[in-house]
């Protein structure tokens, strides 16, 4: 029997092989892993396939299962034809004996300490395979390392829906019912993802089981439809996920002879609890990501949005270009409605991007030269992915997206069919065309509904497999927009949030963190979000409105100081006084921008249960080497806080929060929408 155990960092990875229960003679190589010097007991551990696939005619392999799960198939009885292992990671190559090939690579990023898993099958028969399912990631053995037992255990999951990005939901094993019953016999599966092209609509594609001391945590790339399950049979429990499956997401794909099929990539980490593991993932994100020149001291933004609600114009930008002058921003994005037709609203225009001749009488142009000329970097925002009702291209059904021979309407929106040449040259004439001849360096990439779980492909794919191959183009267009405008910045929003996966945004520079714009629970959806996104790509709206206080508006800064900050609002009337504290707000958060982008967050201290009518108060905490960022909104709330010192010193703040310090630490005082930011340095 094959066992091999590899220590990589704090991390022991830990491959076996094990008879199938029921299936005497038959072996399935799972994956394990623990924490280093857990000393878990490899001979007894429960695993069942790191390849967890499925092929058109296989057969289930254990009882209860039918309609249930697709996991642990005949397809999954699989054997080693060779391993290999450097300091890196480990490649394995399995195969099943009649023509099935699958090489699983694990790779290991030492400074992170997350590893990368992707599988790829080749077929090497003479006939046609068809996939049902092919998992990116599959950890089995998960338990206790001594006994196994999952009692105590809870996973983590993040929730996901408009405005409400990345809400943390915790559920013991025990309330989900994932335990054994009296006689072994059954499975129980908890499976969730989201079905069409908004990822992270329902939950973020994230999963974390948490005991025993440690945390398992999990992340997948997952452009369109996805699903994560743990599985519980018997005294095992698994955690595997990816592509949705034919079952969850009606997709199936045929691989030819002589073709192969590659997973997105999933991530996993092992931390000592669930804020470290998330770190290590974020951290990994960060590390990769490649962006231009002009992100790396992550500006400052403006977005007329929530200043003109959708009418931008060369008049009314002008004065907003005037009001703002002298604060320290460095993009100003033209939001949507700059296509507006005279006689329409801007909303179902979408699609046709042809520019105001109303609102820009000069052309567009000569904004764009306004904008640089005032130090800023001019951007503009599009969803070019879809049109509205009341576009001429909404008529357009050769380059539209079709189900059962029909146009994929939702409401007032249809898809364009990004694998057709006709849509291509379409968006070539219309988008990048406006980009470059404009002089744009920004483009804000809007995306407001989803085509759901697929549509009709040429070659006869599955339904899901239609729309992997649509949202598989939609991030080679990513690639075509740096390629036509060098140092683009590109920033991923979709209704705010909502497709903010890790593989996307790989290919960004920044994201939406949410459609939040100005309402009170801003600071706690954009803490929840830095859970999973880096900070430096997490764009958080800071909106101003005429007559707020001045505690509104240092509560707003505040809570963009967890990302990037996006000012908006009605800054056309900015009296000296607000412009002046506004100016204040934005140093602060120049002196504490190493933080947010480097650091690791310790705590995030929330105890409001409602977000519509928030009672309760946040505490968000992020530490960079010697220095440590304290943000703190209080709701419907008033009380005291003591923050316990830990050998730090207040060096500087921004709020108008009475606090006082001393040598045990801070107190502060808080009142119904107030906050404050305080920067605290190591003593010493």
């Amino acid at each position: 029997m094959f066992l091999k155990r590899y220590t990589f960092g704090e991390t022991e990875v830990i491959y076996r092989e094990a008879v199938i229960e029921g299936h005497e003679g038959k072996t399935a190589v799972g994956l394990a892993v623990y924490p280093k010097g857990a000393n878990a007991d490899a001979e007894k551990l429960t695993t069942d396939s790191l390849v967890q696939v499925a092929l058109l005619g296989d057969e289930a392999l254990i009882d209860y299962t039918e309609g249930v799960t697709m996991r642990n198939r005949s397809s999954t009885i699989l054997k080693i034809e060779r391993q290999t292992s450097d300091m890196g990671g480990v490649e394995t190559v399995l195969t099943d004996g009649e023509g099935n090939f699958y090489t699983h690579i694990l790779r290991y990023d030492e400074q992170s300490g997350v590893f990368s898993v992707q599988v790829i099958y080749q077929n090497r028969s003479n006939e046609i395979r068809t996939l049902e399912r092919l998992d990116s990631i599959s950890l089995s053995g998960i338990g206790a390392p001594a006994t196994g037992s999952t009692e105590g255990f809870s996973l983590h999951r993040m929730t996901s829906a408009w405005s409400r990005e990345c809400r943390l939901q915790t559920d013991p094993f025990s309330r989900l019912g994932l335990d054994m019953s009296w006689a072994r016999y059954g499975i129980k599966t908890e499976r969730w993802g989201q079905n069409g092209s908004m990822p992270n609509r329902g939950h973020f594609p994230f999963a974390a089981i948490e005991g025993s001391g440690y945390c398992l945590a999990v992340m997948l790339e997952a452009p369109y439809s996805w699903q994560l399950e743990v599985y519980k049979e018997k005294e095992g429990c698994a955690l595997s996920g990816g592509l949705a499956d034919d079952l969850y997401g009606h997709w199936r794909k045929d691989i030819l002879p002589g073709e192969s099929f590659s997973t997105d990539l999933a991530f996993f980490t092992v931390g000592r609890d669930l804020l470290s593991a998330c770190n290590a993932l974020v951290h990994f994100q960060d590390a990769r990501l490649e962006v231009p020149a002009s992100e790396e001291g992550m500006p400052v933004l403006f977005n007329e949005y929530c200043t003109t609600w959708g009418c931008p114009s060369e008049e009314n930008i002008e004065h907003i270009l005037a009001a703002i002058e002298g604060l320290p921003i460095g993009y100003f994005v033209v939001d949507c409605g700059w296509y507006k037709p005279d006689d329409k609203g801007w909303c179902n225009a979408i699609g046709d991007w042809i520019p105001s001749g109303t609102l820009f009488p000069n052309g567009i142009h000569s904004l764009t030269k306004r904008i640089r000329d005032a130090g800023m970097l001019p951007g503009i925002w599009f969803e070019f992915e879809n049109v509205g009702r009341d576009s001429a291209a909404f008529g357009r059904e050769e380059l539209l997206l079709h189900r059962d021979g029909s146009p994929i309407t939702s409401k007032n929106r249809r898809f364009l069919d990004l694998r057709e040449e006709g849509a291509e040259s379409y968006l070539s004439d219309r988008m990048l065309a406006l980009l470059r001849e404009n002089g744009f360096g920004y483009i804000k990439i809007d995306y407001n509904d989803t085509y759901g779980v697929g549509c009709d492909s040429e070659d006869g794919s599955s339904f899901g497999e239609g729309g992997r191959q649509v949202a598989q183009q939609s991030l080679a267009w990513l690639e075509r927009l740096k390629d036509a405008i060098p140092g683009i910045v590109i920033e991923n929003c979709s209704s705010g949030g909502s497709r903010i996966e890790p593989k996307r945004m790989g290919m960004v520079s920044m994201c939406s963190f949410s459609d939040a714009h100005e309402c009170d629970e801003i600071p706690l959806v954009a803490a929840n979000v830095s859970r999973v996104i880096p900070a430096r790509q997490s764009q958080i709206w800071a909106v101003l409105r005429e007559g707020e206080s001045d505690s509104r508006t240092i509560y707003s800064l505040c809570a963009a100081m967890m990302g990037r900050i996006c000012l908006s609002g009605d800054v056309l009337r900015l009296t000296p006084e607000k412009k002046s504290l506004i100016a204040q707000g934005l140093a602060f958060y120049g002196s504490v921008k190493e933080i947010v982008r480097r650091g690791d967050i310790i705590s995030i201290d929330c105890n409001v249960e409602y977000y519509r009518a928030p009672e309760g108060r946040q505490i968000f905490v992020r530490q960079f080497a010697d220095k440590k960022l304290v943000i703190v909104h209080f709701l419907r709330s008033e009380e005291t806080l003591f923050l316990p010192a830990e050998g730090y010193e207040l060096t500087s703040c921004f709020t108008d929060l009475w606090h006082t310090m001393s040598e045990d630490g801070l107190s502060v005082f808080g009142e119904p929408f107030h906050a404050g930011a305080f920067l605290f340095t190591r003593r010493g």
